[in-house]
C-alpha cells in the first residue's frame, strides 16, 4: 500500500495547446526527425513525423537516433497531447521532462503536458 500523498500544483497561467492534434507514438515506431526546439530550456524537444504523416514535438530522450541524425526509433509509448487548463486549476505531476510535466487535472481527471513555468506547488 502506498501512503505517499501526491504533490498538488496550481496553474498560475492559462495554457492552451498550439497543436490540437497530438502525435501519438508506440514503442518501436520509426520517425523522421526535424529541428530541435529553439527556446532556451526546451532544446531536448525535437520535431518528429511518422510514416503516416502525424507530426509534433517529442522528447529526444525517448528516441534511438540513427547515425544519419534524420531518423529514429521510439523507445516508449508517447503522446504529445497538451492539457488546456485555466488559472487556479489543481493538478498532480505524473512525469517531468525538459521543462514540461505530464499532469492530471484533479477536477476532470484529464491528462496532458503543460509547461512547468505555468505551475506552482501548493502549500499543503
Amino acid at each position: 500500500m502506498n501512503d505517499l500523498i501526491p504533490e498538488i500544483y496550481i496553474c498560475v497561467e492559462k495554457h492552451e495547446s498550439e497543436y490540437p492534434i497530438p502525435i501519438i507514438l508506440s514503442e518501436g515506431d520509426k520517425v523522421k526527425l526535424g529541428e530541435r526546439a529553439p527556446e532556451p530550456g526546451w532544446y531536448d524537444w525535437i520535431w518528429a513525423e511518422t510514416i503516416g504523416g502525424q507530426s509534433g514535438w517529442i522528447p529526444i530522450q525517448i528516441i534511438h537516433i540513427d547515425n544519419d541524425l534524420k531518423q529514429g526509433i521510439v523507445q516508449e509509448n508517447y503522446s504529445s497531447k497538451e492539457l488546456n487548463i485555466s488559472v487556479d486549476s489543481k493538478v498532480t505531476k505524473i512525469k517531468t521532462l525538459n521543462g514540461w510535466s505530464w499532469v492530471r487535472n484533479l477536477e476532470t481527471n484529464e491528462e496532458g503536458w503543460i509547461p512547468d513555468l505555468k505551475l506552482q506547488q501548493t502549500q499543503t
